[in-house]
């Protein structure tokens, strides 16, 4: 059995997929097509990306949806398939660093508590991305400008020696335990796009697990760049429709009541 399957959810996305792909079998042996089992999720693709997945990568259980449904039931998915104990969930704007998903396999298997680890994420300019988040609250969202520089700033004195344990990360690329994932339900299917792995970090805090973050291993990430589809979507109105079942789930009445308020009137 791979020690790692790795799942990629993709959509339109053949000017960065295949980057992607190579990093993944160059840069690491833990994620090469030899060890690690790879499976592509794919929402629908028009591209043609997928038919040449699979002449370059054989061996590659790719699983073709006749619609775009979205990020949570396309990673379930994937969950369904996989054979490995740990999957790595990686967007396919990303591309791995030498080693860098070694770093984080190895620390995960070595603490049974972790549930999630994942990497600093950086740009494509060489600056660091944010990669930690808090926990998501009527006061995060209302104070949202002063959060996001709060994190920007915390980000640089994390130091690339240690492993943090955190609330929640940004879900370009993160290895999960899989009975952990198992044991709370995996992603929450009624989220389409936005928070959805927020969501499940939370459900696995609140079983005692931890997510974590090494700052040793660097990922670049080239956000909004995951899809050159043509299908035009409010990001807002559809982040704003995650937001309110997010708070549903999890926050309090009073919480809700104000975030609905504050959403109606955005």
């Amino acid at each position: 059995m791979s020690k790692l399957s790795i799942v990629l959810v993709t959509r339109n996305s053949k000017s960065v997929l295949f980057d992607c792909l190579k990093a993944l079998d160059n840069n690491d042996e833990i994620t090469s097509s030899k060890n690690a089992q790879r499976i592509i999720v794919d929402n629908n693709s028009t591209d043609g990306s997928i038919d040449e997945v699979l002449k370059i990568y054989p061996d590659t259980l790719v699983i073709k949806n006749s619609d775009n449904l979205g990020f949570a039931k396309a990673a379930n998915q994937g969950f369904r398939n996989s054979a490995g104990d740990y999957i790595l969930y990686i967007n396919t704007d990303t591309e791995i660093t030498k080693g860098s998903v070694s770093l984080l396999y190895n620390k995960i298997v070595s603490d049974d508590g972790i549930a999630v680890i994942g990497p600093r994420l950086i740009r494509k300019n060489n600056t660091i991305q944010k990669s930690v988040y808090p926990e998501a609250t009527l006061w995060t969202e209302l104070f949202k400008p002063f959060i996001k520089l709060y994190v920007s700033v915390k980000e640089n004195f994390y130091k690339e020696g240690k492993c943090y344990k955190v609330n929640s990360l940004r879900g370009a690329c993160f290895i999960i335990n899989k009975k952990y994932m198992e044991q709370v339900g995996c992603f929450d299917e009624r989220y389409f796009f936005y928070l959805e792995e927020t969501d499940l970090f939370r459900q696995l805090k609140l079983s005692g697990k931890k997510i974590c973050y090494l700052p040793g291993s660097r990922v670049y990430h080239y956000g909004g760049l995951g899809s050159d589809d043509k299908m035009t979507f409010d990001k807002k109105k559809m982040y704003n429709s995650s937001l309110l079942k997010y708070f549903e789930k999890n926050r309090n009445k009073f919480e809700n009541f104000v975030i609905r308020k504050f959403v109606k009137n955005k």
